[in-house]
């Protein structure tokens, strides 16, 4: 027997292996497999088994067989392959996206030095350091030595093994994540009554044991499951050896139990009950073309076009329901971690304790138990950021993308850098299931589908779920503040103008909630010499540093490296630094010094690195345990409090004049979607927009809730310019250590790029951020007519890849499909 396996490289390629007679009856399409991979042990997948007579005799054997049931099922293992040729990736990247990460084995060395003391007398300085600190650390793993000298590397120790300075032993380490499991109690025999546990007692001796069997006794009687040694001692006040000797003599049994490890652990094991209210007319009319379609099993992709309030929720629910009545299961995609908290608690209103969750603040653990749930069947429903459409369920009847214009669906780095948008809708096409694609402000792509191309059915919810008792809540009154007339008007001290914090007071004085965006973290974002113009740069990153005030440290927001914050100028040695642009800090900062009693929050990547700290902010505003919540872009989507009345946009242009064919359709999307969070209960909300450009069209679109004459205008430029929805653009982003090689490389690239009419060849030439992490980018962009199909894009790059030499060492390219940005 041969196997096909597939392994986690950067190449679209599967490898043939032998199967040993031993585990032929049980290995499996879409089962992992220990292969031998040069020389390196490497887990893979297989994804095709064959009888064919042929000579294997140059062929390596599968070394173990990992999985009792296929890891991968058959329309798994068609989506992954559909999704690396599509975005051009290897398909054991794709599948190394859908496992849980940690379950790999791989191989561990152990470096033994072998050199005499003058042996490395010939070398170079860094070598003989090299060689010193390996001497030093004799029988070292090499995961040792790299903590100790993030520069050694397999490659370097193999060059040296064969020059005979040390000796490589190589082992197999399991897997980082297994099963969890905990040790439970049970009792031997069973006991009827009372009766039966006081002559059980009667055979042993001392206080703690009787206590261990009443605790047992009692949770028997309740029905409950067999308690863990830690319950019960807890319960009973006993120690481990009470409950040692007991098992001694019989009278207990220790068995083990697997634990389920969730990020759910906070949550109410009994959820609320869901709000109980009638469906206006544009929910019962959108869920009836729903419904006709999840009723027939047949694939259809809609639109769900909503403003902000109208209930899109309430649809997703009851179209889930539906689904759920058939037996079928789904999936739910939200756009941010910050949202699948809310979402959850939500849907577990309704649905119970048959949710998964899956994103990446998930510890591998929880990540693992979640995975295996969903493939076993235990959890029907799973929600999460784009990563949860890889989710192994089966038989699926419904896909959600809430919030489906967002660009965080796209993933960039690693491979594969596919859109959960897309791979939504092909993944319920192969199951014959509904695919809805919800927002208020869709992407252009996703309207064009729709209204244009009508590839997409087309629903609309215009108005506001309806206050009980009143008619549709209205939206929220939106303004702009001018600040260039401000500071003419000496009103503008900080980054609050006098109109925002006369609106913050009246909130505050009414016992009402706010949220203020700005959609940049830290406390400023540049550090500017007033002599000379000099800014302090990050050394590995062609950016500049952000000064964070309450670390008190100059910061990159790219590497996260650091640095002290300076007093003197770097260039002219002058001390007149100053700190311009606002982020979250400095806006925190001036809310209390002008309102020193309000309470407040503050949202950011700062503020939301550990562990469900996203989840535990949004519970305290919501328990109205604070006034003012300030954010970055996580706090405008997707959020609902009935208590804010009023959005404070601290810098509306903030990204709205970047160099990019996209800024005006995010801009209006943010301030869109940061303004819904304003009035959506019974009190009226407003919301106020600082800008220097009060007049630019956005802005006025933003003003009027006017999302179909900005799609309109952006339309017709986009088709103008033959952007995307009318065009494709396909980016090739190459990196490397040294620019003048990097730029001859790209250049060298784009030249064995064949012509073809219909296709435009930007570049090469250097990212809008030019170096990131040590590592200079230069990027190539092809621009294709909507003509061009996508078999021929793919042909076009193979080609160039194929007669371009191939890239050094510590250079590399990587293929960006569907470009969302162009930085």
């Amino acid at each position: 027997m041969i196997a096909r396996v597939v392994v986690p490289i950067p190449l679209d390629k599967a490898f043939d292996y032998t199967v040993p007679e031993a585990m032929q009856s049980s290995i499996q399409v879409g089962s992992r497999v220990v292969v031998p991979f040069g020389r390196r042990i490497l887990t893979g997948l297989v994804v095709e088994l064959s009888n064919e007579e042929r000579d294997v005799t140059r062929l390596k054997a599968v070394s173990d067989v990992l999985d009792t049931r296929p890891s991968l099922t058959e329309e798994m293992l068609t989506l992954t392959r559909w999704i690396a040729d599509y975005y051009m990736c290897g398909w054991g990247e794709v599948i190394r996206a859908t496992l849980p990460s940690g379950i790999d084995f791989r191989n561990t060395y152990t470096v033994h030095f072998s050199a005499t003391e003058n042996a490395s007398a010939a070398l170079n300085e860094s070598t003989k350091e090299l060689l010193h600190t390996l001497r030093m650390h004799d029988g070292s793993t090499l995961d040792a030595l790299q903590k100790i000298d993030k520069t050694i590397s397999l490659t370097t120790l193999r060059r040296l093994e064969q020059a005979g300075y040390v000796r490589l032993e190589s082992a197999l380490k399991k897997p980082a994540v297994r099963i969890k499991k905990a040790r439970h109690l049970t009792l031997v025999s069973s006991i009827p009554n009372q009766q039966s546990l006081e002559e059980l007692k009667t055979e042993v001796r001392g206080p703690q044991q009787h206590a261990v069997l009443h605790t047992l006794y009692d949770l028997q009687q309740e029905g409950s499951e067999i308690p863990s040694v830690s319950e019960t001692l807890a319960r009973s006040g006993a120690s481990s050896s009470t409950v040692k000797s007991l098992e001694k003599r019989g009278m207990l049994r220790i068995v083990e139990k697997e634990v389920l490890r969730t990020p759910l652990g906070d949550m109410p094991t009994n959820p609320p009950k869901p709000p109980i209210h009638t469906l206006h007319t544009a929910q019962v009319q959108a869920l009836e073309r729903i419904h006709t379609a999840i009723a027939a099993s047949r694939f259809e992709t809609f639109l769900l076009h909503g403003v902000t309030g109208s209930g899109k929720t309430e649809v997703y629910i009851a179209a889930l329901k539906d689904v759920q009545k058939q037996g079928k299961t789904g999936i739910v995609l939200v756009p941010e971690i910050s949202l699948t908290p809310q979402t959850v608690t939500r849907f577990r209103a309704h649905f119970g304790d048959v949710i998964a969750v899956l994103h990446s603040r998930m510890s591998p653990g929880e990540r693992y138990d979640a995975w295996r749930a969903l493939r076993s069947g235990r959890f029907p429903i799973v929600i999460g950021p784009r990563s949860a459409i890889l989710a192994p369920l089966e038989n699926i009847g419904l896909i959600i993308v809430d919030e489906e214009h967002e660009g965080s669906y796209k993933q960039f780095d690693p491979a594969p850098r596919y859109h959960a948008r897309d791979v939504a809708v092909m993944r319920a096409s192969m199951n014959k299931a509904v695919c809805i694609l919800g927002s208020a402000t869709p992407s252009l792509e996703s309207f064009s589908n729709a209204r244009i191309q009508k590839k997409y059915t087309y629903l609309s919810m215009p108005e506001r779920v309806p206050v009980p008792g009143k008619t549709a809540a209205p939206l929220p009154a939106v303004r702009t503040i001018d600040l260039t007339l401000e500071k003419k008007k000496k009103q503008l001290t900080g980054v609050l103008s006098k109109p925002l914090k006369e609106a913050i007071g009246q909130r505050l004085a009414k016992e009402e909630q706010i949220i203020l965006l700005q959609n940049r973290r830290g406390y400023s974002s540049v550090l500017l010499c007033q002599t000379c113009g000099w800014s302090p740069m990050c050394d590995d990153c062609a950016v500049t540093l952000t000064y964070h005030k309450v670390q008190h440290h100059l910061r990159c927001h790219y590497c996260g490296k650091t640095q002290k914050i300076m007093r003197k100028c770097g260039n002219c040695g002058g001390t007149d630094l100053s700190r311009l642009g606002a982020g979250t800090q400095r806006v925190e900062e001036e809310i209390e010094a002008h309102f020193p009693t309000a309470r407040l929050l503050r949202m950011d990547l700062d503020t939301t690195s550990t562990k469900n700290a996203h989840h535990k902010i949004l519970s305290q505003f919501e328990r109205r345990e604070a006034d003012i919540l300030i954010g970055t872009q996580m706090v405008a989507k997707g959020l609902d409090f009935g208590r804010v009345t009023l959005v404070g946009v601290i810098n509306a242009d903030a990204g709205m004049l970047l160099p990019d064919f996209r800024a005006d359709e995010r801009t209006f999307q943010l301030l869109t979607q940061v303004a819904g969070r304003a009035g959506r209960a019974s009190r009226p909300g407003e919301v106020l927009l600082q800008t220097r450009n009060p007049q630019h069209p956005v802005l006025q679109y933003a003003i009027n809730h006017n999302y179909e004459l900005f799609a309109k205008n952006a339309l017709e430029q986009r088709n103008t310019l033959q952007y995307p929805p009318f065009g494709r653009l396909v980016r090739i982003e190459f990196k490397g250590p040294e620019e003048g090689m990097l730029e001859k490389l790209s250049g060298e690239w784009a030249r064995h790029l064949p012509q073809v009419a219909g296709i435009q060849v930007l570049g090469p030439q250097p990212a809008l951020i030019s170096k990131i992490k040590k590592q200079y980018r230069f990027h190539v962009i092809l621009k294709a007519s909507k003509k061009i199909t996508h078999n021929t894009l793919r042909e076009l790059v193979a080609q160039a890849s194929k007669r371009a030499k191939s890239l050094p060492k510590g250079y590399r390219m990587a293929i960006d499909i569907d470009a969302v940005s162009l930085f």
